[in-house]
């Protein structure tokens, strides 16, 4: 990516950060509700939970929200990555392919289009 074409991509996301950032509060606590709601479930049941829950914002709070809401998921997963590689004294990129592996081999013995 040339240099022009990347200070314009950090326009536009700068951009949509303030945007989107009076949904903040509220994306994250929908992300508290989810993560509460969806865990401790069957590991083959918890992609379905998620989408239901995902086109239940996109459905009642609007596309907005769904993006606001994914940014916030996606956060919590980077963190969530960060203090287990903290935890276990792995590497953030170890615990990554961990979860790598363990997807690629549950796949190999039941295909999961949601996994």
């Amino acid at each position: 990516m040339d240099e022009e074409a990347r200070r314009r991509m950090l326009v536009e996301v700068q951009a949509e950060r303030e945007r989107l950032l009076p949904l903040r509060a509220e994306a994250t606590r929908t992300t508290i509700a989810m993560v509460r709601q969806n865990t401790e479930q069957p590991p083959d049941l918890v992609p379905y939970l998620n989408l239901a829950y995902l086109l239940g914002v996109r459905r009642t709070q609007g596309e907005d929200a769904l993006i606001a809401f994914a940014l916030s998921l996606a956060n919590w997963a980077v963190a969530t990555v960060d203090e287990v590689a903290s935890y276990t004294g792995r590497s953030a990129e170890q615990v990554v392919d961990q979860y790598e592996t363990d997807i690629m081999a549950a796949r190999a013995e039941s295909p999961e289009p949601w996994s």
